[in-house]
């Protein structure tokens, strides 16, 4: 950190207080880590339970036929995929932002007992202010994520089904505008044929 907060000083009750609130919130931090990596887990559960069945008859088939069943279940799941590759891929940046977020107050909780430790104790003002601004990140964290949620709540079904729509025409999109590359190479490819003839 460049800028110093002003007047902060490293003091025994800063650095104690600091030491004891830390951890709070490094806790705080490990179990939205773990409800995210349990929701990522469980939409790739859910993924493999739901495609395995239509997946496993691949060993079996020939190359062109494993393609063309790989084309169909893709066709078929696109949707559902794509959105929950979305959700995993919100919920996997959130828990990054948390594992941060515990990483920097298990710094700050060293840092404190480290200075605690030391005998001669510096009046260092560099270190009370990381210390400051990493705690109160993390404690404005862990204040807003649960109020986002909360506000959140009534939305997130109207934004799913929003993405679900706009993923369901972005592929119905691709299949027209395939189609018609196909048949414009299907007639360029007649009409080559007519006019060796």
């Amino acid at each position: 950190m460049t800028s110093r907060i002003s007047g902060v000083q490293m003091t025994e009750p800063f650095a104690t207080t600091t030491a004891a609130v830390a951890p709070v919130i490094l806790i705080a931090a490990a179990l939205e880590v773990t409800a995210y990596q349990r929701a990522i887990q469980g939409w790739v559960a859910h993924l493999v339970r739901e495609l395995e069945p239509e997946l496993m008859p691949l060993l079996d088939l020939s190359v062109d036929d494993r393609r063309a069943t790989i084309r169909r279940v893709v066709e078929t799941h696109a949707v559902g995929i794509g959105l929950g590759m979305m959700k995993v891929a919100v919920r996997w940046a959130a828990g990054f932002l948390w594992a941060a977020i515990m990483v920097a107050q298990a710094a700050v909780t060293i840092i404190c007992l480290a200075w605690l430790a030391d005998p001669k104790r510096p009046a260092d003002p560099g270190h009370a202010s990381a210390c400051l601004f990493v705690v109160g990140v993390g404690a404005v964290a862990v204040a807003s994520f649960p109020m986002y949620r909360l506000m959140n709540a009534p939305w997130m079904l109207v934004g799913e089904r929003v993405i679900e729509i706009q993923l369901r025409y972005r592929l119905a999109e691709a299949r027209r505008q395939a189609q018609q590359s196909d048949a414009t190479t299907t007639g360029s490819a007649d009409s080559t044929a007519a006019s060796a003839s």
